[in-house]
């Protein structure tokens, strides 16, 4: 809201009227002529409350505030340490010689873990607090992964990756409960937004880095530069390498999560409700079923996807590194500008756009085997990254402003709970059908066979979010720009009483 500034000339002098308060400039000071005492100065706890909203964060315990940055470096590290397990998981798995129906039974058997305990450990993060839980979660997450480093044997990864499944089903429904117990709904996707953008960033980073590294190794090995032969390093070893800086950003989250307060107020004799009393919710009930059948769809091109990078295309590390590193730069950036987007426009325009546009990826995927050329696959992760991150942003942010506050966890964990048993279903079936093609007519036969279904299916279910409800609607976003407005009013008088009109302009602008 701009201010009126009107010119008064009495005896020679100029006087300013901001809406109905007289600001006289016969002095060098700008002073108020108005009935509140001359001596009125900016209040520190507003100031203070001021400070802490710009933050990102909202919560009564200060002390929250107070170590806002550990919400960053959890967060960083996490998402870092996810990225670099949802980028290589598959393409590993592959070259241990997991086969297309083995592979799509490890996708869905992950995809089940993962989400199946996710509602039960919300309900529980809701009762009994976050900090315990997320500790666990992480700790279970890095010591796993050590021991995926010396996987060499299919059926041992099985055993590792379920395990390592259930711990992120234990990380990602208390990981969301908390971000939702420290924001409002409106500043919500903007605030995940940030953080899940910072998480990407670094990890893309660290990706280049070590795909870097090996490329060299790989393209100069047995030169001598300065003395220094570069030696060769092997597929298991470049895999090793990344397990390991894994198992290390999750390490980081348990050191951080020693240092966090607990976000979760439980008040004495509170019982949270029953997970299924969120089934009550209409709204969420409906978007369960969309999201699931989304979910169903969009896992039948998973198995096939590490199978045409590996076996098809035969990529290298640094080529898998190079696509990954694509895909998280652009979600990065996807999410941090669509945080912004989905509280200024609602949540349900980034879920129909994120959705729609992931058909796209088994497209290119297809150009890639005609062509016999992996770069095509360097466009599909370009989009998918885009449309992956708005996604991200918006789901979360959707499912949190449904829940009540004593049921985020369980809100969160029943929407992966859904998802997973929708993509085991999806998965496994999508496995079982590619090898029999397989079997039947070759392995570039079954990839473009199956990646045409997979591109049909994930368009057509997408259409289905075009039916959900909006979780932040016109009137609330409404509502919180003329809050906004109010608060730079308010602000902007507070601090006429105080400084000169120049300087209480620059500082409001």
């Amino acid at each position: 809201m701009w201010f009126e500034v009107k010119d008064k000339k009495e005896n020679g002098e100029k006087d300013l009227e901001i809406e109905g308060v007289i600001i006289s400039s016969t002095t060098e000071k700008f002073s108020i002529q108005s009935p509140l005492p001359s001596n009125t100065k900016k209040d520190p706890i507003s100031e203070k409350s001021k400070n802490l909203s710009d933050s990102g964060l909202t919560h009564p315990n200060e002390e929250v505030h107070e170590k806002r940055g550990l919400f960053w470096a959890i967060s960083i590290a996490n998402s870092s340490s996810q990225s670099f397990v949802w980028n290589f998981f598959s393409a590993f798995a592959a070259l241990v010689g997991v086969t297309s129906s083995m592979m799509g039974f490890l996708t869905s058997i992950r995809n089940l873990i993962s989400a199946l305990f996710q509602g039960n450990i919300g309900r529980l993060s809701d009762k009994l607090g976050r900090k315990k839980i997320l500790f666990g979660g992480f700790f279970l997450s890095s010591a796993i992964l050590i021991t995926l480093i010396f996987v060499s044997r299919p059926i041992t990864l099985v055993i590792v990756s379920i395990i390592q499944a259930f711990s992120i089903s234990i990380i990602f429904p208390v990981w969301n409960a908390t971000l939702g117990d420290v924001t409002k709904t409106e500043q919500r996707a903007s605030y995940i937004g940030k953080l899940s953008a910072a998480g990407t960033a670094v990890s893309v980073t660290l990706i280049l880095l070590v795909a870097g590294c090996f490329y060299i190794t790989d393209e100069y090995s047995g030169m001598t530069i300065l003395g220094w032969e570069i030696p060769a390093v092997g597929w298991q070893v470049q895999y090793g390498v990344a397990f390991a800086i894994a198992a290390f950003g999750f390490l980081l989250c348990i050191i951080g999560i020693l240092f966090l307060p607990e976000t979760r107020i439980i008040e004495a004799g509170e019982e949270p409700p029953k997970m299924l009393v969120a089934l009550r919710d209409k709204m969420f009930r409906k978007f369960l079923i969309i999201n699931s059948l989304f979910g169903l769809m969009m896992a039948t091109g998973w198995p096939i996807f590490p199978i045409v990078q590996i076996k098809v295309l035969e990529m290298t590390f640094p080529q898998v590194a190079l696509i990954s590193a694509t895909f998280s730069i652009f979600s990065s950036l996807s999410m941090f500008f669509g945080g912004r987007i989905g509280d200024a426009i609602g949540r349900k325009p980034l879920l129909i756009i994120g959705r729609i546009t992931i058909f796209t990826i088994p497209l290119f995927f297809i150009m890639a085997v005609i062509f016999n050329s992996w770069l095509f696959l360097i466009l599909s992760n370009l989009i998918g990254g885009l449309s992956m991150g708005l996604v991200n942003v918006g789901l979360n942010a959707y499912v949190l402003d449904l829940a009540p506050e004593n049921m985020m966890g369980a809100y969160s964990g029943l929407t992966q709970v859904v998802w997973g048993i929708a993509t085991f279903i999806g998965s496994l079936s999508a496995g079982f059908i590619a090898q029999a093609i397989e079997n039947a007519y070759g392995l570039r036969t079954m990839a473009i066979a199956m990646l045409a279904g997979v591109g049909a299916v994930r368009m057509l279910s997408s259409l289905g979010y075009f039916f959900i409800t909006e979780s932040l609607p016109k009137d609330v976003r409404e509502a919180r720009k003329v809050q906004r407005s109010k608060a730079k009013e308010e602000e902007y008088i507070a601090c006429a009483y105080t400084d000169s009109l120049e300087e209480c302009a620059t500082q409001t602008k």
